[in-house]
């Protein structure tokens, strides 16, 4: 009977380290994918500014039509979120067309890039590869809250933050909101950086300095600053209500758990 003890033992033993071996390994190659991952983002960020870069510098020796849809169809890049370079679009409208046309141009074409960058966002959220990082308790917490009846602050809120637009952008789509109020909302939220960012780039000398952020004046440190806290506001908000949502959520499953075996019971 002991050595039946010992050799179970011995077993259980076995196959507890090769258990954490396999964590181990399933660790490695979990920690190496997300490395060669974050690889690959940062060279198509990379390759997406190089590329805004040479686009923009061509666009300054051509006639105001082609750059006015080369523009929107930049837009339509940008509010993707594997690329970088909306807030230098927006400069860049300013620096081309001046306050008003400048103005004018961003709102069409930061719009109608979210219309078209939303939908396919959408049909892409929806593949199995993606879709079940969203089946986690506090990634539904977090879209639940967003989708819920403040979904027009928070679209608001977060426009007027500095979080990257293309993220923003993949989170909204992620989410139910509507879409009527999340075009409006984002309208509305967007308008005030692109006001601000129109009238600087009109002030700029050269396309040089739009992307380089040369001769940037205080006051537009200061709404960056701004815009800095609204985003910590806004993160630390939806966090503390999804904390909120996920307590709830559970507190029902318990509930209805307890209601169940109460009913099995009887």
């Amino acid at each position: 009977m002991k050595i039946n003890i010992d050799s179970n033992v011995d077993t259980k033993r076995e196959r507890c380290k090769d258990t954490h071996k396999t964590i181990c390994f399933l660790s490695l190659c979990r920690l190496l994918a997300l490395f060669c991952t974050i690889v690959v983002i940062i060279l198509v960020l990379l390759l997406c500014k190089a590329y805004i870069r040479f686009v923009l510098l061509w666009l300054e020796k051509q006639n105001g039509l082609l750059v006015s849809a080369t523009i929107c169809f930049l837009f339509i890049i940008v509010a993707l979120p594997i690329s970088i370079g909306y807030i230098v679009l927006v400069l860049a409208s300013g620096y081309l067309f001046g306050v008003v046309k400048g103005l004018l141009l961003v709102l069409f074409g930061a719009n109608f890039g979210l219309l078209i960058s939303h939908n396919i966002l959408k049909v892409v959220g929806h593949h199995h590869s993606i879709y079940k990082y969203t089946q986690n308790d506090m990634a539904t917490a977090i879209l639940r809250v967003i989708s819920g009846p403040l979904c027009f602050k928070i679209v608001f809120c977060s426009r007027l933050t500095p979080i990257p637009f293309g993220l923003q952008n993949t989170i909204f789509a992620l989410s139910n909101v509507s879409a009527r109020v999340y075009h409006i909302a984002s309208l509305l939220g967007l308008f005030p950086a692109q006001f601000v960012a129109v009238y600087v780039g009109s002030t700029l000398r050269s396309m040089q300095d739009v992307l380089e952020n040369r001769h940037i004046s205080s006051s537009t440190y200061a709404f960056a600053t701004i815009q800095l806290i609204l985003g910590a506001s806004l993160m630390v908000f939806i966090g503390t209500k999804a904390r909120k949502e996920l307590l709830k959520a559970i507190a029902e499953a318990e509930s209805n758990s307890s209601t169940t075996l109460g009913y099995s019971l009887v």
